[in-house]
């Protein structure tokens, strides 16, 4: 593989070359593969597209092709900015260099001097390697059908083809009128509510016009902190009001829990992290099943916890705390206590409260009996008592503790408490409102950076989306099921007060649009996804692949990536704003979401009502943008006009507009393909979360309805346990713990811990791997080749079960079955099995199990509280897998259609 990039990368390849060229070559040399494709090319590819279409089966590849060398590839070659979109940290600035019609370098910010005070917005491996996603041979070419497809339902569908049928190609028009056709179809026959879809362009624009349509809520990246944690006086996911990233060395700890961000947040944000250990003062502790990257990168203290189990750890803190207190004094801050929460005490309590109860006594045991001593948490979480007794006097309140939290303990079943209780026990320490304290969340853009956005993007000016009518949302672990069953509780007002778990309604599916999401991909219950794929009446999809769910779509339209579109921007982080710019004409027969939803709409006979969707044309809603950018003045008060824009410049454009005056003119800004604001220490930029309400509490009251922290709340109570998932009176209005229906509990035969281990002794969960961002670059090939995708499995555990190092071992349970390579550990805990999120599905239905190791085939449809989507503590088993074994997965390149 070497030797061939090497050779490789001393070719080139000319436009017509690159359009005709090989799978292998074009997989090795992405980075040389074409940008601003000349008319010609299009035109040939165009004309290419009229013939008669043909069959074929996937995957196929060709011989490399031999390419004349590049002598200088930057003499004469413009660097453009690139957009890097995808869910992960928050985006970062990517550029690249087109010459000759051919991205030949990559690089990121290089825009001033790195400093501390001045940072370079520099992007990660994924984002590096973002030209294979553009260029690759896996990108889809031209419109398909599914062969055996035919429009009108019933038996022509031949829906148990899907995801195993041939294709064969089709025009625009075609598409256009198959998918048209089948939504007044399906619409006329079953009415709104018949099709389901959520977020993308294409999607909830055509099907609101048509009536309506089925939606999905569903917890992902947030978990329980989806619950409406306005009423305990959080902001909403509990996010921006941990303090700046100027505070951070002013702490004595900082706490990384159930997080890592160094893979999670990579690029700039672990900068933050490292300032505060260059200052040689802070400890740095993390909190999980595994000693992560992060825990490397900083030194950090390990505090073991089991997945699923982190409610258990909290209050086993909170005990200590207390004993720890009365003991010696000093842990616990009392003053914070009792004038900014509620509920800690029987002294204190909120108007009104409709129990006689409170957080305090329910930890000392007095009404259960059961203390929540180190040691009664250590049997459930398995973090050693003396790790609960050090990590309680940690928190206490002479320290300057910073408690970051991302989300991977809230997306766990019975995990209903953990927002109220990690707040508690920031509460407890008094670590809200002060230089060098903070508690609340690191993630993606505001890790180690929280506050209010120093530059901020202008609107593109377009009218507001006709609404959903229809409102049928499904939940999102168990919507196969309910798709399936055709019954379901209707999560239209999810986690509000006007919840009503008695609210069953009829699902009648016959239709899934996707688009601006891989629902199939990243929703548990996978296997049975695949069986409602199969049932349903019609399938079509907007994609840039072969994913998961267009290879059980029937009609596939292929999408252009974001280096293919006008222009436009994405958040960075609170003191950068990233532009980006088009790279290359849209590659194959590739259309942008909105031109594939315009020409849905008039095959529909629905033309004025695409026009009054876009009124406006793609660059005049980019200029619209850039024109509206501000930044913060000096004095951190006020907002005020980012980027100079000459008569010239909206000329050159071919827009309407007004010249005016900024700080950076327009072509430095696309040049650049971002802003920051520099920073320095004394500057009126910085930010203390909570300040403001321990300052002034009655000026500035917190979100709940005492205006406080509400360690005690009833509507938290009230709202889950009438939500109908676990049985009624399972919560409190403060935090408890309660036993997850799938969990640590359920790794035993009787659910006794202790006992005799069950069909599933293990805990399975799901971190988040370098190689993707959840799905997205998991076809990569330089990523596929530097990051492996096994299962991580506990040494011991593994050896008990003769398994090594690079054998292929099956992963199983009730759900369903995948094979992975294992990788052998003793940095994750005992009992533990971490399958990496996102990875694609190959599913061999012969055998039932899951090649590509899919993780939301074991993940199953299990839920409780609030239905949260629990991927990180269901049960599985594992053994030696006595089948083929796995190739690496470099080898098995993704599915490739050619035609």
């Amino acid at each position: 593989m070497a030797q061939f990039m090497e050779k490789m990368l001393n070719a080139q390849f000319s436009r017509r070359q690159f359009l005709k060229g090989s799978a292998a070559a074009t997989a090795a040399v992405a980075g040389l593969s074409l940008a601003g494709c000349g008319d010609s090319t299009l035109n040939e590819s165009t004309a290419e597209s009229t013939k008669a279409p043909e069959s074929t089966k996937a995957p196929e590849t060709t011989a490399p092709v031999e390419h004349s060398p590049i002598i200088n590839p930057e003499e004469g070659g413009t660097w453009v900015s690139a957009a890097c979109w995808h869910n992960c940290a928050g985006r970062c600035v990517n550029k690249v260099m087109v010459k000759d019609g051919m991205v030949v370098r990559q690089k990121t910010d290089d825009n001033h001097e790195d400093s501390w005070e001045y940072q370079q917005q520099r992007a990660c491996v994924r984002g590096r390697a973002q030209q294979q996603q553009c260029f690759g041979n896996d990108r889809l070419k031209y419109p398909m059908k599914r062969k055996n497809w035919q429009p009108g339902g019933g038996d022509k569908t031949n829906g148990h083809l899907r995801g195993v049928d041939e294709w064969e190609r089709i025009t625009w028009d075609e598409a256009f009128k198959y998918v048209a056709d089948e939504i007044k179809r399906v619409y006329a026959a079953y009415g709104p509510g018949s099709c389901m879809a959520r977020t993308g362009d294409c999607s909830k624009h055509i099907l609101a016009l048509m009536g309506g349509y089925t939606s999905y809520a569903d917890t992902t990246s947030y978990g329980t902190y989806c619950l409406n944690v306005n009423k305990l006086g959080l902001p909403a996911y509990d996010l921006n009001k941990a303090n700046d990233r100027m505070d951070l060395k002013n702490s004595d700890t900082i706490v990384f829990y159930g997080g890592n961000p160094a893979w999670a947040s990579a690029g700039s944000r672990t900068w933050n992290f490292m300032q505060a250990k260059k200052s040689g003062k802070t400890q740095f502790v993390v909190v999980g099943p595994s000693f992560n990257a992060t825990a490397s990168t900083f030194d950090a203290k390990w505090i073991r916890v089991r997945p699923g189990t982190d409610t258990a750890f909290l209050l086993g803190v909170a005990y200590e705390m207390l004993a720890l207190d009365k003991e010696k004094g000093g842990i616990v801050d009392w003053d914070f206590l009792n004038k900014y929460t509620v509920g800690f005490d029987k002294d204190h309590m909120p108007e009104g409260a409709k129990l006689n109860e409170n957080f305090q006594d329910y930890v000392l045991g007095k009404y259960d009996e059961i203390p929540k001593t180190a040691e009664w948490a250590s049997k459930i979480c398995g973090t050693p008592v003396e790790d609960i007794k050090w990590y309680a006097n940690e928190m206490r309140k002479d320290k300057a503790v910073s408690i970051l939290h991302s989300y991977a303990h809230a997306r766990n079943r019975n995990a209903e408490d953990i927002p109220q209780l990690f707040m508690t026990i920031g509460c407890m320490g008094g670590h809200y409102g002060k230089s060098g304290h903070s508690c609340g969340a690191m993630y993606a853009s505001a890790a180690g950076n929280s506050g209010p956005n120093l530059v901020k993007a202008g609107g593109a000016g377009l009218p507001a989306a006709p609404g959903n009518a229809c409102d049928l949302r499904l939940n999102g672990p168990t919507m196969w099921q309910s798709i399936l069953t055709g019954k379901a509780n209707n999560n239209a007002d999810y986690y509000s007060a006007k919840y009503n778990a008695a609210d069953i309604r009829d699902v009648n599916v016959k239709m899934m649009y996707w688009d601006g999401d891989a629902r199939l991909q990243t929703s548990p219950d996978l296997t049975n996804g695949i069986k409602v794929m199969r049932q349903l009446e019609f399938v079509c999809t907007n994609a840039q692949f072969l994913t998961t769910q267009a290879k059980y779509a029937d009609i596939v339209m292929p999408v252009t990536t974001l280096w293919e579109r006008v222009g436009g921007f994405l958040t960075g982080n609170r003191e950068s704003l990233f532009v980006w710019t088009k790279v290359t004409e849209p590659l194959y027969e590739a259309k942008d979401d909105v031109d594939i939803c315009r020409g849905i709409l008039k095959a529909m006979g629905m033309e004025e009502e695409a026009d009054k969707l876009w009124p406006i044309s793609k660059e005049q809603q980019f200029y619209n943008q850039i024109a509206g950018c501000t930044v913060i003045n000096e004095a951190g008060d006020a907002y005020e006009t980012l980027v100079t824009i000459t008569q010239a410049d909206i000329d050159e454009m071919g827009v309407e507009g007004k010249p005016q005056e900024g700080k950076i003119s327009l072509k430095q800004f696309l040049a650049d393909g971002c802003y920051t604001v520099p920073r320095k220490e004394g500057d009126n930029y910085g930010f203390i979360g909570y300040k403001d309400f321990i300052d002034d509490p009655e000026g500035h009251p917190l979100s709940s309805d005492s205006g406080k922290f509400e360690i005690y709340n009833d509507w938290k109570a009230d709202i889950l346990n009438s939500m109908g998932y676990s049985p009624a009176g399972t919560f409190k209005p403060y935090p408890t713990y309660t036993v997850a229906p799938e969990g640590y509990e359920t790794t035993f035969k009787d659910g006794i811990i202790g006992g005799e281990p069950s069909e599933y002794p293990f805990l399975c969960y799901n971190p988040h791997y370098l190689r993707r961002s959840h799905s997205v670059f998991d076809n990569c090939p330089w990523l596929r080749e530097t990051w492996p995708n096994p299962v991580f499995l506990n040494k011991a555990d593994a050896e008990a079960k003769g398994i090594k190092t690079g054998d292929t071992v099956k992963v199983y349970n009730a759900h369903g079955a995948i094979l992975r390579t294992a990788s052998l550990t003793n940095i994750i805990m005992p009992g533990c099995v971490g399958v990496p999120h996102g990875s694609w599905l190959n599913y061999d239905d012969k055998n039932q199990v899951d090649r590509g190791g899919a993780d939301n085939v074991l993940c199953g449809p299990v839920i409780s509280g609030m239905g949260v989507t629990g991927y990180n503590n269901y049960n599985c088993n594992f053994e030696l897998y006595d089948g083929e074994p796995l190739a690496p997965d470099v080898e098995n390149t993704m599915t490739q259609i050619t035609l």
